[in-house]
């Protein structure tokens, strides 16, 4: 195997000997002069078919929770009927990882849906609940058991070959989102990378809200105080989470809460910097 670019100290793109590109990790792979030869030996794990924008999460993520991540994807790729993403063992790395983070800051965020996901989707339910007995064994922190509705939402978006209906879904938001990226850029007088980590996090916070706009669930917990603090704190990106929910009325007909607006005002600063400086 060869590893032809760094992407961390222990992760690397490599080619195998078929010439597929492929990530491995391990530990010193990403170490020195590229290209060079990987013994087998070193590699600890491998990832094929992971789309490029996940790249630079995977040089930032504790690769505990990657690797915890991963066998956990090994575990539901045999337990579903479908095929599944290549992306899952990342995708699923990003939301524990911000369940651990917030299982440490106490910090609970109510799911709307978990009653509807246990019911239409109960295997995939009990994998998530599966998950979180892992996640508090591995890492010892007490995890919410709601968080195993986004586990269980996490396999269901990493579902291969959608239906009709929902690739006709996915054509109007995907119409939307550019129009959102398009309203923000305006407002920031910057582009927007849209092969970030940070905007494919930002793009499924929005497919959420579309899916709670649309079936008049938004978020509530006690989180809506913050709001007043948020946009006086940060009054750019208040003004383009007021643009992106009007742009979400006009697409769907059914405003966005307060609530949704805090969370949405957190998303664009971690895609856009800037404006947390103001």
């Amino acid at each position: 195997m060869r590893a032809i670019k760094r992407i961390s100290h222990n992760a690397a793109i490599c080619e195998d000997g078929a010439g597929h590109q492929l990530i491995a990790l391990g530990r010193g792979i990403g170490f020195g002069d590229m290209p060079h030869e990987v013994a087998l030996d070193d590699v600890q794990r491998t990832f094929y078919g992971i789309d490029p924008k996940y790249l630079s999460f995977i040089g930032e993520v504790d690769p505990e929770i990657l690797e915890f991540s991963a066998q956990l994807a090994d575990i539901v790729t045999q337990q579903v009927s479908y095929e599944l993403s290549p992306n899952l063992p990342i995708t699923l790395a990003d939301h524990i990882q911000f369940a651990l983070q917030r299982a440490r800051e106490h910090l609970v965020v109510p799911m709307p849906l978990a009653e509807d996901v246990e019911q239409a989707h109960p295997v995939e339910y009990r994998l998530g609940e599966m998950a979180v007995r892992g996640m508090q064994k591995t890492f010892n922190v007490r995890v919410d058991r709601h968080e195993a509705s986004g586990v269980a939402l996490s396999i269901v978006n990493a579902a291969v070959a959608p239906s009709q209906r929902r690739a006709l879904a996915t054509k109007r938001e995907e119409r939307l989102l550019e129009h959102i990226a398009e309203a923000l850029e305006c407002e920031m007088g910057s582009p927007v990378d849209r092969s970030s980590f940070a905007y494919a996090r930002f793009t499924t916070h929005i497919r959420y809200l579309i899916d709670r706009v649309q079936k008049g669930e938004p978020i509530e917990s006690e989180n809506s105080g913050l709001y007043s603090v948020l946009a006086e704190q940060y009054p750019r990106a208040t003004v383009c989470a007021h643009a992106i929910a009007t742009e979400v009325e006009a697409t769907y007909g059914d405003p966005v809460t307060e609530e949704e607006l805090v969370y949405l005002i957190m998303h664009i600063n971690r895609i856009a910097p800037p404006l947390t400086d103001l």
